[in-house]
């Protein structure tokens, strides 16, 4: 595995990945007016993510972090960052308009559980988490785990409980129902 071969994999990587965000499937913001206020939910998705990938492949580049590629590790970042790019494709086209950036409710909002929200209720989560997993192996360096993942799933973690309350004031029996039928992020387990 050749060093040129990992760099340009993982901008090819990169980029597939912000295709999917941005043009293959829908990016709404939602209306800022009704949307959650919380400025975490942008530190955690947003900022300290870029930071962290400009911070940690600064450290490669000048050899303050380690990175050893390798096809055991490629591979299966690979892997699961493809699997993440596909649940967000499939959980975004299965909300269709109900889907927005900011945690809220649309005028018309009504539970989704077809499709892969049948067995996950935030299937967006979990494929942003494997998107974000990808790299690290990707590149052979864990220390991306420290500086990209772990923001990403705090975030995470911290807006699934805000985006269930708002879900179950604004659905009602419908969504606490659908609640206990269903698991947060990995189905059958949690």
């Amino acid at each position: 595995m050749t060093r040129d071969f990992v760099v340009w994999s993982f901008y090819a990587y990169f980029t597939l990945f912000l295709l999917v965000e941005f043009v293959f499937t829908r990016f709404r913001l939602g209306s800022k007016g009704q949307g959650d206020k919380d400025h975490l939910s942008l530190l955690f998705f947003f900022v300290l993510p870029f930071v962290g990938m400009f911070l940690w492949m600064a450290g490669i580049n000048r050899g303050l972090v380690p990175a050893n590629p390798s096809w055991p590790q490629w591979i299966p970042g690979y892997a699961l960052g493809l699997c993440g790019f596909a649940v967000r494709i499939i959980a975004k086209r299965t909300l269709g308009s109900f889907f927005t950036v900011r945690v809220q409710l649309q005028a018309d909002h009504k539970v989704v559980d077809q499709g892969i929200y049948a067995s996950v209720r935030h299937p967006l989560y979990l494929g942003y988490i494997l998107e974000w997993m990808a790299p690290p192996l990707i590149l052979g360096s864990p220390a991306g785990f420290l500086f990209v993942t772990l923001p990403i799933t705090i975030g995470v973690l911290q807006r699934i409980p805000r985006e269930e309350t708002l879900l179950q004031e604004g659905l009602g029996e419908k969504y606490r129902a659908y609640m206990g039928r269903t698991k947060r992020l990995i189905p059958g387990v949690w």
